[in-house]
Order: structure tokens, then sequence, then C-alpha cells
């Protein structure tokens, strides 16, 4: 049986032949560099100049400060579980298919709710039925003067194909 050192040993052995392979194939890699860099004429600011136009933030338009993501407050809350939802994006099973959400809704976010609802009810102005007659009124005037002008031209065109029949017959009858 092989004993726990021997294995050890040999997994140092294959970590050392690892590591020596690295570093070749890094060294093989590095000048295969300074020579691409040498036949062009290159050097290292050259490269940096050339990485800096192309990677990376441009400057002022980086992130604020590392943490400085904002944080939705939950908005909706299951009562059996626990879990909540801010109501932004895809919606979770347990209240997926429901609906009426406000069951859900959490104490805060009841009361904005409720008085969105209110003022959306409140402005919402009714029509005035003299008004609407008013306008029903005009549309029945306007509809019948629509109607008339297709006839017209249709009567235009006929009118118009009679003149033309006219001299051509009599060009047969010569």
């Amino acid at each position: 049986m092989v004993t726990l050192d021997a294995i050890q040993s040999k997994i140092a052995k294959l970590q050392k032949q690892a590591e020596s392979i690295v570093e070749k194939q890094a060294s093989v890699g590095l000048t295969k560099i300074r020579d691409l860099m040498a036949r062009h004429g290159l050097s290292v600011a050259d490269i940096d100049r050339f990485i800096g136009k192309k990677r990376g933030r441009k400057p002022g338009k980086g992130v604020k400060a590392a943490g400085a993501k904002r944080t939705v407050a939950a908005k909706y809350a299951d009562p059996k579980t626990g879990a909540t939802w801010t109501g932004r994006g895809r919606a979770p099973a347990w209240i997926r298919d429901v609906k009426d959400r406000s069951k859900f809704l959490i104490d805060g976010s009841a009361a904005k709710v409720a008085t969105k609802a209110a003022t959306k009810v409140a402005r919402k102005p009714r029509a005035n039925a003299a008004a609407v007659k008013k306008t029903a009124a005009k549309r029945a005037k306007a509809a019948p003067a629509k109607k008339a002008a297709p006839a017209k031209r249709a009567a235009r065109k006929t009118a118009g194909r009679r003149t033309a029949a006219k001299p051509a017959q009599a060009a047969a009858a010569a």
C-alpha cells in the first residue's frame, strides 16, 4: 500500500514541475514580445499610451464611490416566508399571479400607494353632458360632407372618360 508521505512527496515534485513549466512558458512569451517590440521599434511607453486609449474608464465618468450603489427599500413582503421584493424587476413566484398586490404591501408603502390612488381619482375631471352633446352634433353634421366628396370625384372621373371617348368615336366614324 502507498503511504500518505509517498503521495505528498509526489504531489510536491509535480507542483515543482508545474511551476518550472509555467516559468518556461512565460519566458518564451516574453521573448516573443521583446522580439516583436524590437522588430517594430516600439517601447513600453508606446504600449502604455496605446492601452491607455483603448482600455479603462474615461476621466470623470468613473464610479463616485465603491459602495455608492443606491439601495431601494422593499415595497412588498410575503407574510408566510418573510421574503421581500422592491417592486422592481421580475416579480417573485409568491406574488407573480396575484391580481391585488396591495395585500402584500409593507406599511410605509401602503400609505404612499393609497394617497397616489386618491389623487388620481380626484384629478380626473368628468365630462360635461352639454359639451358631449355639442361634439356629437358637430360630428353628425361633418359626416355627410365627407361622404359627398368621394361621390363628386367619381362623377368627375366618369365625365372625363365620356369626353375622351367622343373624339375617338368621331375619328373612327370618319
